[in-house]
């Protein structure tokens, strides 16, 4: 099993609260400066121990992450660790001109030299729609059609027009064209069951965040389902599973840190600022769930919140034990995970957690055959 380090980007200033969208008088520019310092000298950490992957996300507003274009950071650290693999996980492509992030990571991957990049497009999270006012009704085919018009803009070789339902381009001739050929691979959540069959249709890989890895098997079976009719069998390596993890050398401490930077759950990212931005995040989440847009509502009807599992904590024994209950449910090749939960640890605490993590769990994960 490969391990992967996803560089959350918290910024590590006092008082930075749990409502979204948070007040910008909060972000203080020295704190700023002294988090994205601190997060890419844990970015080295986790290459220099033997982490397979540095990986990164979108997120607007908030800062329980300060990367609202995940691919400028990506760029800077893949240039920093010139031998590190480099993930973007990714892209929330419903609220972006999808020619534009093709021509992006077209530009990502030639900066990394090739054959280091992959990357992930993903519908977003219900207060992401509101970042930009888009419409989460059109969510599931628009993200579609964007995925199938990024995919063509990697491998069509001479300039091409594209009629769509929501996109329409007279010329599209990316430049640079991307190293990787046809195109660095690809992820696509698996967390829906639309999201799930579309990427074992079109040949990608699959990604699961935090559920219990036993409610993510109806989506995993669909994505292979999907791919052997599409022609193609997935391997172990599509399969990646993201969690939060933490380890120390005694199970209490361990498990004491964890519990400081979780705060009030990982949902708590998405708490709004007010009841009605609550109301505005749970008809957007319904409607990305499927509910049509005429039909009102009922609070008591919504589905409920994600069922988050048990993440990766304790001593590096544990944290192994725990890999190998997720990968005898899922088969996964790689597992994703955040140093902490969604608030700051000290950057000397994440350091040191990176450190036990290399001296004592990559290898084995490496060695292991499930």
């Amino acid at each position: 099993m490969k391990l992967e380090f996803y560089q959350t980007m918290i910024y590590s200033g006092p008082d930075h609260g749990d409502s979204w969208p948070a007040p910008p008088r909060l972000s203080d520019p020295a704190h700023t400066e002294a988090t994205m310092a601190n997060c890419m000298d844990q970015c080295g950490q986790a290459y220099d121990v033997g982490f397979d992957s540095l990986n990164f996300a979108e997120h607007h507003y908030s800062p329980k992450q300060l990367t609202p274009n995940p691919i400028v950071y990506a760029g800077v650290c893949g240039r920093r660790y010139p031998g590190a693999n480099i993930g973007v996980f990714g892209t929330d492509l419903p609220l972006n001109n999808p020619v534009r992030i093709a021509e992006e990571y077209s530009m990502l991957d030639n900066m990394l030299g090739g054959n280091r990049l992959r990357f992930g497009l993903l519908r977003g999270t219900p207060n992401e729609y509101i970042t930009y006012g888009s419409n989460p009704w059109e969510s599931r085919a628009r993200f579609d059609e964007a995925a199938l018009l990024m995919k063509a803009c990697f491998v069509e070789p001479e300039p091409f027009g594209w009629e769509g339902r929501y996109y329409r381009y007279r010329n599209i001739a990316v430049w640079p064209r991307v190293v990787q050929h046809p195109h660095p691979r690809i992820l696509m959540s698996g967390n829906s069951l639309g999201s799930a069959t579309f990427a074992g249709k079109h040949g990608f890989d699959i990604g699961f965040s935090y559920m219990a890895p036993e409610l993510c098997l109806p989506n995993l079976n669909a994505y292979k389902a999907a791919a052997t009719e599409a022609g193609w069998t997935p391997t172990a390596d599509n399969i990646t599973y993201r969690h939060f993890m933490y380890v120390a050398e005694n199970a209490e401490e361990a498990f004491e840190t964890y519990k400081y930077s979780e705060g009030r759950g990982l949902l708590s990212i998405f708490n709004g600022a007010t009841p009605d931005m609550m109301k505005n995040m749970m008809t957007i989440g319904a409607a990305l769930g499927g509910l049509p847009k005429h039909v009102p509502l009922d609070p008591a009807k919504a589905p409920p919140p994600m069922a988050v599992s048990a993440p990766v904590v304790g001593t590096p024994d544990r944290a192994i034990a725990r890999a190998k209950e997720i990968h005898d449910v899922l088969g996964n090749g790689r597992l994703e995970v955040s140093i902490g939960a969604i608030n700051p640890l000290a950057h000397e605490v994440t350091m040191r957690a990176l450190k036990l993590i290399g001296q004592e769990v990559i290898d084995v994960l490496h060695t292991e055959s499930w």
